[in-house]
């Protein structure tokens, strides 16, 4: 028989038998009388619950924790309802996971800890937390922080951690994985992994430039998404990155990459009709020994 949508979820978070178990009677638990006039609140959140419905097998999460979290605050008696705010939590919980990087297992982190707030006792929902815990910790290079997260799993699932490799990735192999989800269209968890390489590691050529030029591709989904001002800032952080270079600040960098980061970032500018930035950012470039006299002619200096 399929797996309904709560269970496939729970089974991605490796959850156990026994909250699918749980899950499985949830017709059963909600068929129970209820006392009187509940009948009425339960047929008024009606909408609310399909809505939710609809949404999770749709993969739309945050409605589906929408609507049952309102449905839920209209009849904080219904068990049911509960475990079903408590099941899409963990649904959206396992597709943030998938997102990789520490982004989206920060994202699971904070959906398994409110489906623990609703389920405190649920074993499979600590088994899948500590999870999250471990392969935030195999992400982390502060030894002290990656040590804070593997006792935290421990106290929620000790034989999680155990199976769990100790230690953080080596540089090499966080940069493959900061570069997959780059290549992936994964651009915000390629960027929160980069920066914090970044931050332990700034010497390292290999980090910056993958840094640079994942923010100039951000810059430009930015820009064609009509969000000029973020954009605006991601070619700001990526020049900043460049200029940090040191094959850079020799002229040995791809001219041809570093001048397109600059027209963009002027260009940026001028769509968010921020002229005092858009100057700033055609003055380095100009200095850096560029010439665009279309975007000086379109701020109105000749």
């Amino acid at each position: 028989m399929p797996t309904s949508g709560p269970e496939r979820g729970l089974e991605r978070l490796r959850l156990c038998a026994g909250l699918l178990v749980a899950l499985a009677c949830l017709s059963a638990c909600g068929a129970a009388r209820l006392p009187p006039g509940r009948s009425e609140q339960a047929r008024a959140v009606a909408p609310l619950v399909a809505e939710a419905e609809r949404a999770l097998a749709e993969a739309d999460y945050d409605t589906a924790v929408a609507s049952y979290r309102k449905a839920y605050a209209h009849t904080p008696w219904n068990l049911r309802l509960k475990r079903a705010l408590a099941v899409a939590h963990a649904e959206r919980a396992a597709a943030e996971r998938d997102r990789g990087g520490f982004t989206g297992l920060r994202a699971a982190e904070r959906d398994l800890g409110a489906a623990l707030e609703l389920l405190p006792d649920e074993p499979a929902l600590l088994r899948s937390l500590a999870v999250v815990l471990v392969e935030q910790a195999s992400l982390e290079l502060d030894p002290v922080r990656a040590g804070v997260l593997r006792e935290t799993a421990r106290a929620l699932a000790p034989d999680v951690v155990e199976a769990a490799p100790l230690g953080s990735l080596a540089l090499e192999r966080r940069l493959e994985l900061a570069y997959e989800l780059a290549r992936e269209g994964r651009l915000e968890a390629a960027l929160d992994d980069l920066e914090r390489l970044h931050a332990v590691h700034p010497e390292h050529t290999d980090v910056t430039l993958l840094l640079a030029r994942t923010q100039v591709r951000q810059g430009g989904e930015r820009a064609a998404a009509g969000q000029h001002r973020g954009a605006g800032v991601c070619f700001e952080r990526a020049l900043e990155l460049y200029a940090g270079l040191e094959n850079c600040a020799t002229g040995a960098c791809d001219t041809q990459e570093l001048a397109l980061a600059h027209q963009n970032r002027i260009i940026a500018w001028l769509n968010a009709n921020r002229r005092d930035e858009a100057g700033r950012a055609l003055e380095d470039a100009e200095r850096a020994g560029l010439r665009f006299p279309e975007l000086r002619k379109a701020l109105g200096e000749h």
